[in-house]
């Protein structure tokens, strides 16, 4: 029986599945290598439905398990982040191979119980980002993360790790010694743990693309602390065009049916990131207005 989509009718998935019509379909978007990174959080049953699925950060068991059945059995090349960038900037791919990269934001412990037994089972490679001072702990929004020990032995077990900070904090609100402090910090923490170099990144929170200086401050600094792949909350599939250390990927949660995730993975919500970068642009027109009100009071 065909699986049932969650949100029928949320307005992201009806255009994402109008995207896919091949006349609104870029001639030549087949041309070139893309990576498609799904970013995912939680892998539980525990889901706030009063949210809006569009920012859901949970995906249940279930649910992530048809996607993995899907990406197994979708003809892509399924590799870990770090590969898939290194084929991708060395010209190792096809011109019309399409790569899907699973990856975790936040590292929480339920990784270790609900997803890496079925990433395992299906042998697709994974890639966890951990904020490291929460590990043995619980994160911010209470949810357990990931042990040290568990960290080791998924390392063993060949689960690529990377730096999410070590506190999880607003980058923009810290100077540059705060931000290399966090991206160092966390670096040298999961290296000792894991046995190996830490070389990439995950953003964390809303990227600030809106913010140009910021942005190139931020990629100057994990270039200086020896990140070689960095990956945002930007939306869309990554090409070699992109900046290595600042790639976009694509939000996955429970409320993606199988046609709304394959749609993104093919390209059918590329357009969201246009979206996305308009309502940055005003929410910091509207944080300059707002200021220049309070200077003249």
């Amino acid at each position: 029986m065909a699986e049932q989509a969650s949100y029928p009718w949320r307005w992201d998935r009806l255009l994402a599945l109008g995207a896919m019509n091949p006349a609104w379909r870029r001639a030549d978007d087949a041309r070139e290598p893309r990576l498609s990174i799904l970013m995912y959080h939680g892998i539980s049953d525990r889901i706030d439905r009063s949210v809006h699925p569009y920012f859901q950060t949970v995906t249940t068991p279930g649910r992530f398990r048809s996607h993995m059945d899907h990406l197994r059995d979708s003809g892509m090349s399924l590799l870990s982040l770090g590969e898939a960038v290194r084929r991708l900037h060395a010209g190792r791919l096809e011109a019309d191979e399409q790569v899907a990269v699973v990856t975790f934001d936040d590292g929480l412990r339920d990784f270790y119980r609900n997803a890496y037994p079925i990433l395992n089972r299906l042998g697709i490679p994974s890639t966890v980002f951990l904020a490291s001072d929460y590990l043995d702990r619980h994160f911010l929004n209470g949810e357990e993360c990931l042990h040290r020990s568990e960290v080791a032995e998924l390392s063993r077990l060949g689960v690529e790790f990377g730096s999410h900070t070590a506190t999880h904090p607003q980058l923009t609100t810290l100077d540059q010694q705060g931000i290399d402090r966090e991206l160092s910090t966390s670096r040298d923490d999961i290296a000792a743990i894991s046995g190996s170099p830490v070389t990439l990144f995950s953003y964390p929170y809303r990227f600030p693309e809106e913010e140009p200086a910021f942005t190139a401050q931020l990629e100057s600094a994990l270039a200086s602390n020896g990140y070689r792949i960095g990956v945002t909350t930007r939306i869309g599939r990554a090409a070699a065009a992109d900046r290595r250390l600042l790639l976009p990927r694509l939000p996955v949660n429970d409320g993606d049916d199988i046609r709304l995730l394959e749609a993104k993975l093919r390209g059918g919500y590329d357009w969201m990131h246009g979206l996305q970068v308009a309502r940055k642009r005003m929410r910091k027109i509207a944080r300059v207005a707002s200021a220049a009100l309070r200077g003249r009071r």
